[in-house]
């Protein structure tokens, strides 16, 4: 992730799931790989995956004690995205149920409790935290670095964010609209078993099919506008209006506080039918795939993905509410250019034990077999500090999910001062690189954590703008 802050949203509706689990080709195969460490995964290691589905099953913490090896990394991902994606009894997955950066700033002293919430995605209020009729919805229908990924069917890929009570309780206390950031201690930082996890949403079209596996659900969107200056073109939500939609789920950051490791670890899943993969440190060379992926159309060249556009180079037409032209992506890193002996080959070998165990459970909650573990990336046991940054990273160094990092892939992960992973913009300086920095903001170690930023000035913007060419231009259609 770069320089910019991440936003969250709210979550939640009575959730549905597409049970057709066939025969799904992924993006990549096994032959370009090396074979896994001996012994990994861990023996039985995925018959203890559904014990995490249970609804009192606690986060898993355990995973990572001082001799931890890299298998044992990569096993936890899946475990807490097994924990997450659990569905209780109204096929609603756990992580849905837990608080978002909207409960942050609420006054509702039931706010951060586990329940069920309507999934409402990008709402961040353009009213400023305090004056009349701002209501924060912590939403995006931008990336973190303030692009917009654009789905083959021109709808913007939205963002949400969900966290454990562990996690909420820091945040909260840490907020930098309230004073709080600056007022606490200033080496605290989260507690063992914190847990966020990021999800990316795909809108469909009325009556469209969605990704062949997929889990789907309903959500509230917002209807989108266009203000415009003499030389400014910005795309942004309208305040307070919103429309019902289905979305299907591509992406989860999973990212969790574990023994010997307050940075946390971050791993991220994606859907297997996103976009083709390329093997580590080898993008873009001369690809290209024959295939239809979610966000890759047949036959383009992988050298012209990834590519960024701003109003009004992207064109947006209100009637529709549509984008243009979409974006066309490929995961550049397949797994995330682990760098350790065997990692590929050990998150490889994972998947398969993780596809294996879900498929074998029976009814919906077998859906989330079609998600595969693209890395994890961590740090070294007592290397993290509030100067920390990716340079500190170990695992999948050149971690990206090509849902909510589309446009800010790293290529190759040597030297190690030019990767790019999530530790680039989450670390202990995500508030103080603005130049010159906002005075009493200093670096600490719990600004790792983006969700302090929640209605303040530090945030995402929630939209996305352009300089118009020739004053006087006509709005983009």
């Amino acid at each position: 992730m770069p320089a910019r802050l991440v936003r969250g949203v709210a979550v939640l509706g009575l959730a549905t799931i597409v049970v057709f689990i066939a025969s799904i080709a992924s993006p990549s195969s096994h032959g370009d790989v090396p074979p896994p460490a001996k012994g990994c995964p861990a023996n039985g290691w995925e018959e203890n995956l559904p014990n995490y589905l249970k609804p009192d099953a606690k986060f898993p913490t355990e995973d990572t004690p001082l001799n931890a090896q890299d298998c044992q990394f990569h096993q936890w991902s899946w475990e807490a995205f097994v924990w997450a994606t659990a569905l209780d009894s109204k096929g609603v997955p756990r992580f849905m149920t837990l608080p978002t950066p909207e409960d942050l700033l609420s006054k509702d002293p039931k706010a951060g409790e586990l329940g069920h919430r309507g999934l409402k995605l990008a709402a961040r209020s353009l009213i400023p935290n305090g004056a009349p009729g701002h209501v924060e919805g912590a939403g995006a229908i931008v990336e973190a670095d303030g692009n917009m990924l654009v789905a083959q069917n021109g709808y913007p890929v939205y963002a949400s964010v969900h966290m454990n009570l562990s996690y909420f309780n820091t945040a909260k206390k840490n907020l930098i609209v309230t004073g709080g950031y600056t007022s606490q201690p200033v080496d605290s930082t989260f507690d063992v078993g914190a847990a966020v996890f990021k999800a990316t949403w795909l809108r469909l079209d009325a009556g469209q099919a969605p990704p062949t596996g997929a889990f789907t659900t309903e959500a509230e969107v917002p209807v989108l506008t266009v203000l415009r200056t003499k030389t400014q073109i910005t795309i942004t939500p309208v305040p307070g209006k919103f429309t019902k939609v289905t979305v299907a789920l591509v992406g989860l950051h999973v990212v969790g506080h574990t023994i010997n490791h307050p940075e946390f670890l971050w791993g991220t899943f994606e859907h297997n039918l996103n976009s083709p993969r390329v093997p580590d440190n080898t993008y873009p060379g001369p690809g290209v795939s024959k295939n239809n992926y979610t966000f890759y159309a047949a036959n383009t060249a992988f050298a012209k993905a990834n590519i960024a556009l701003n109003p009004p180079t992207l064109k947006f037409d209100i009637g529709s509410q549509k984008f243009s032209p979409p974006t066309n992506v490929v995961l550049q890193n397949q797994t995330g250019g682990e760098d350790l002996a065997n990692g590929p080959g050990n998150i490889f070998a994972i998947n398969d034990q993780g596809h294996s165990a879900l498929k074998n459970i029976k009814g919906p909650q077998s859906t989330f077999a079609n998600y595969d573990l693209i890395g994890t990336v961590w740090m070294k046991p007592g290397t993290f500090t509030a100067n920390s940054d990716q340079t500190n990273a170990v695992g999948s160094v050149s971690l990206a999910n090509s849902t909510a990092e589309t446009f800010v892939q790293g290529t190759k992960n040597a030297p190690i001062s030019q990767v790019q992973n999530c530790f680039m913009c989450h670390n202990g300086g995500s508030y103080s690189f603005q130049n010159p920095p906002p005075p009493k903001l200093v670096n600490r170690r719990v600004a790792i954590s983006h969700v302090l930023a929640v209605g303040s000035q530090y945030a995402v913007p929630n939209s996305i703008s352009g300089t118009i060419g020739t004053v006087g231009a006509p709005a983009p259609k």
